[in-house]
């Protein structure tokens, strides 16, 4: 009989240290899937800097310092972030369509990854008031691969500005401040750059079919096996501009 007890005792033991794993592992996957928003995930970024995956749907954050803060793969879809202070913030991924982000401070902000569909970045720009600072080299926020099509832009001082493989068709870019930006194979589809000062720049087989290229000043700029054709380049300053394959009718 003491025999028996004990091994019923170990069996106990036994099934109970299993139970205890998964219910360890199931914690943890609850944790994992568990996605914070509202008052909590502003609570969480406001004690932490980083809410990497929150839901910020529609949020206020007028002016906000978000300065380094972690907010990867975040869902900001129609947040105010108007006048945000995002200097060096990592939004590689974050879900920002129909977002406002005029006049926000985006020095060595991540943006790659990023869903910019029809957000307002109009006015963004270098410096920590509405005058631009000098940029310094490495200074220029990453929007690598980020999908701006139809976002507005205007007015926006971003010299440098990483736009490489980008998506910008049908966005409003007019009057623009990318001086030396990197757009190598960058989509510009109908894209509005009236007036636009893209010296430097390197457009490198970017695709400007159809783009308003109207007063666009592309002297200096590599348009090396661009796509040109449809666009209206009345205007457009072009001296010293490398053209070599690129398609014009």
């Amino acid at each position: 009989m003491k025999f028996t007890k004990v091994v019923m005792n170990l069996l106990v033991i036994t099934v109970c240290a299993g139970c205890a794993t998964n219910a360890e592992v199931n914690t943890a996957n609850q944790v994992e899937d568990f996605k914070l928003s509202g008052s909590l995930a502003l609570q969480q970024l406001t004690n932490t800097n980083q809410c990497s995956g929150c839901d910020f749907r529609g949020v206020n954050l007028t002016a906000i310092n978000l300065s380094q803060a972690n907010l990867s793969g975040a869902n900001l879809s129609q947040a105010n972030l108007a006048g945000a202070n995002l200097k060096d913030t990592n939004l590689s991924q974050a879900n920002l369509s129909g977002a406002n982000l005029a006049q926000a401070q985006l020095s060595k902000a991540n943006l790659s990854q990023a869903n910019l569909t029809k957000a307002n970045l109009s006015g963004t720009r270098f410096g920590e008031d509405l005058k631009t600072l000098p940029i310094q080299e490495g200074q220029a926020p990453n929007l690598r691969g980020a999908n701006l099509s139809h976002a507005n832009l205007t007015a926006s001082n971003l010299p440098k500005v990483d736009l490489t493989g980008a998506n910008l068709a049908e966005a409003n870019l007019t009057n623009v401040k990318f001086k030396g930006m990197q757009a190598v194979g960058a989509n510009f589809k109908k894209a509005k750059l009236n007036q636009a000062d893209l010296s430097y720049a390197d457009l490198k087989k970017a695709d400007l079919t159809s783009a308003d290229l109207e007063g666009t000043n592309f002297i200096n700029a590599n348009l090396e096996g661009a796509d040109l054709r449809k666009t209206k380049l009345q205007r457009a300053k072009i001296d010293k501009a490398k053209l070599k394959g690129a398609l014009r009718e």
